[in-house]
């Protein structure tokens, strides 16, 4: 039997994952961009879904402050997973040694890639919102706001409200997607399960949002279809050999 210690400090495979399973993954991720945009642009799913969050007799979101929505699933939710990820930076930078063999060298360096990963999603999303035009929800003249309502993917004119696009609250949890990492290339369904339990929580706050009239579902889907083309990024083109 190979002794759990060597597993442990053994050099990570030269692929993650298979290269034919990767471009099923990067055909997949090309037609969720298309699904995306025909949601948002040929139907009207994201006014459908706001309307139903919508108290038209009293022109407001009733749960835009609950305390549910409002400070539990926006502020505590962001600052614990905030936590979790410092957390892990912490762990992936400690020096060599100083856990003894419970982390490898493969491990802390698939630490970082989620680490990483992370911050780099919450920083290009961050720069994408403050330069779209598109309005939330409650600034549109629908919900009692002042803008009109432009579908997501389709041209936006100059507005003074805007900065909403894509869902930044979702860059909190859907990071979690990238703990996948620790799974490849030797549990490659474990990787799948985490990886989709990532996105659920991204989306689950995404929609908490929704919920309060802060966003449209194709902001939240948008977010989560970032978070995957960076993975699937890191999972291509980095070189995953330890040296």
């Amino acid at each position: 039997m190979v002794s759990t210690e060597r597993l442990n400090n053994a050099p990570m495979q030269p692929h993650w994952i298979p290269t034919p399973t990767i471009r099923i993954l990067w055909l997949l991720w090309i037609l969720a961009a298309g699904g995306i945009v025909w949601l948002a642009n040929a139907t009207h799913i994201d006014l459908w879904l706001a309307d139903q969050q919508f108290d038209f007799s009293q022109h407001r979101f009733p749960l835009k402050h609950a305390f549910f929505y409002e400070t539990v699933m926006h502020t505590y939710a962001k600052h614990l997973l905030t936590i979790v990820w410092l957390g892990l930076v912490w762990l992936a930078w400690l020096p060599a040694g100083a856990w003894g063999d419970r982390l490898s060298k493969a491990t802390r360096y698939k630490l970082r890639w989620i680490v990483i990963l992370a911050l780099f999603n919450a920083v290009v999303i961050s720069c994408l919102k403050h330069q779209m035009p598109h309005a939330c929800p409650w600034d549109i003249a629908r919900y009692g706001g002042d803008a009109s309502w432009v579908a997501t993917f389709s041209a936006h004119p100059a507005m003074q409200a805007g900065h909403c696009f894509p869902a930044g609250h979702t860059t909190s949890g859907v990071w979690l997607a990238a703990l996948s990492l620790l799974f490849l290339p030797h549990a490659p369904r474990k990787a799948l399960l985490v990886g989709i339990a990532g996105l659920a929580v991204g989306f689950i706050l995404g929609w908490a949002q929704q919920i309060r009239g802060a966003h449209f579902l194709s902001h939240t889907l948008t977010s989560l279809w970032l978070m995957c083309g960076w993975l699937l990024m890191v999972v291509t083109f980095s070189k995953s050999r330890i040296s």
